[in-house]
């Protein structure tokens, strides 16, 4: 087996850009959303903003799977 798949998040977002874009940056924009709705019904932001980084770490977290199993399929296709 060759180490040749080699991708990127670039190479990623070319191939896939609907899951890419749902995956990665709408979860981010719900936590962005969450805290822009905190601020302006000026309620406590500590909530909103440990919602905020939930939906960041959650992001990080799907984006790498989504990474592995993309590369995992250009090692299939090789």
């Amino acid at each position: 087996m060759t180490d040749e798949a080699t991708v990127s998040f670039r190479e990623l977002c070319r191939e896939l850009p609907a899951q890419t874009a749902l995956f990665s940056f709408g979860p981010v924009a719900l936590g962005a959303a969450q805290l822009w709705n905190g601020y302006s019904h000026e309620t406590a932001l500590t909530f909103h903003a440990l919602f905020a980084l939930v939906m960041v770490g959650f992001a990080v977290l799907v984006t790498r799977y989504h990474l592995a199993a993309f590369r995992l399929k250009k090692l299939e296709r090789s």
